[in-house]
């Protein structure tokens, strides 16, 4: 086989001169090759971080379906987490997976009993009520002998709260008596932040007499109360929208303020508000119906679900231009003044301006009958 005919001109020399330049070519760019790929890994290292960082992770218990009341209480004014994942709780089945609530019997007295005991908790306090019958719903029947630990301090797989129906209960810390719960007594429940957080229980719960307990599991009170605050956050952004001093919040202060709206419940006949009188409340009617009167006498159409009053206390400490009665059951959503102030205090002198506009526009001669009741 005839060999390569440009060989035979080329010096002995001038071709080992040739092999070591190719060869230290071939390290260079072995070096730099090795360079890049170091390089690669480091970035595809970084990129995999912040993936991690920010997608939702495909595991049970990912952000998306845990409840961050880190994120909210950081919203309501409290010091924000400096980490992304929550501290709270964390298997929740995923929203869109198909879902049926336990219902365990009970009598209808035993019913009215958890009811009464849930409605003490201020975990509980202001759920809707069809919310709560599922609640109610869901527990389930524990018997536990005298001598039993019904929760051990240090225990981090606990996942569920307790109401004593029956019996007494000693409540150890460090093995020292600190206390008892009672069946009678008006906190007769316990373990309710088991719910909420992966934390280690706080103290152990001995029976001190054979006890009768209902007990709620993690995931069914996460579940539920997960619908039921997203459906109300909703709701409430909704009514919010229909504000005009709340026009120009951005999405997130409006969340901050509904957020920070609370629950309050009035008879038919009770009032509300008092001509004349100071106040620094805004309302909002979430079910229900109002009355307005100015002088003994109706200024405007009756409001409703949706409809609001006293706007301007928010920001202005005049008196309440009328009397406001509600006319049944009503179910209000109430804001009041140092909350605002402490949630959007720089947006209060800009919001103030707007509220002099709205105001304004109110009072013209062709609005009075849309007077604003602060």
């Amino acid at each position: 086989m005839p060999k390569d005919c440009d060989d035979k001109h080329v010096p002995a020399d001038s071709k080992a001169r040739a092999a070591d330049e190719e060869l230290a070519a071939k390290k260079k760019r072995l070096k730099t090759h090795r360079a890049d790929c170091k390089n690669a890994e480091v970035v595809e290292s970084e990129d995999d971080e912040t993936e991690e960082e920010d997608a939702p992770s495909s595991n049970s218990d990912s952000d998306e379906n845990s409840v961050d009341f880190g994120a909210i209480a950081a919203r309501l004014g409290g010091a924000a987490s400096t980490h992304r994942r929550s501290v709270v709780s964390s298997f929740v089945p995923p929203p869109n997976e198909q879902w049926t609530p336990p219902v365990n019997p009970k009598s209808a007295q035993d019913a009215e009993s958890i009811r009464r005991s849930v409605r003490r908790n201020l975990l509980f306090a202001n759920i809707p009520e069809d919310t709560l019958q599922v609640l109610v719903d869901a527990m389930k029947y524990v018997a536990v002998d005298a001598g039993v630990d019904v929760v051990t301090q240090g225990d981090v797989g606990g996942d569920r709260f307790f109401i004593l129906d029956s019996g007494v209960c000693d409540v150890l810390v460090n093995d020292r008596v600190a206390g008892e719960v009672c069946a009678t007594s008006q906190r007769n429940f316990f373990g309710e932040l088991a719910l909420l957080y992966d934390s280690p229980r706080a103290a152990t719960v001995r029976a001190k007499t054979p006890v009768e307990c209902w007990s709620l599991d993690r995931v069914t009170f996460k579940r539920v109360l997960m619908a039921t605050t997203m459906q109300q956050r909703a709701l409430y952004l909704d009514f919010l929208g229909q504000v005009p001093i709340f026009s120009t919040l951005s999405s997130y202060e409006k969340m901050t303020v509904a957020d920070a709206l609370r629950v309050q419940f009035v008879e038919s006949g009770d009032i509300i508000l008092t001509e004349g009188s100071r106040g620094d409340d805004f309302y909002i009617i979430a079910d229900g119906e109002v009355k307005c009167t100015r002088g003994g006498e109706e200024v405007s159409a009756r409001l409703g679900a949706g409809d609001f009053f006293g706007e301007l206390a928010l920001i202005h400490d005049d008196v309440r231009q009328a009397t406001v009665t509600a006319m049944r059951k009503t179910k209000l959503l109430v804001l009041d003044r140092a909350t605002f102030k402490r949630l959007l205090g720089p947006m209060q002198e800009h919001l103030r301006k707007r509220a002099d506009l709205y105001e304004l526009y109110m009072n013209t001669p062709t609005k009075t009958e849309r007077q604003p009741l602060y």
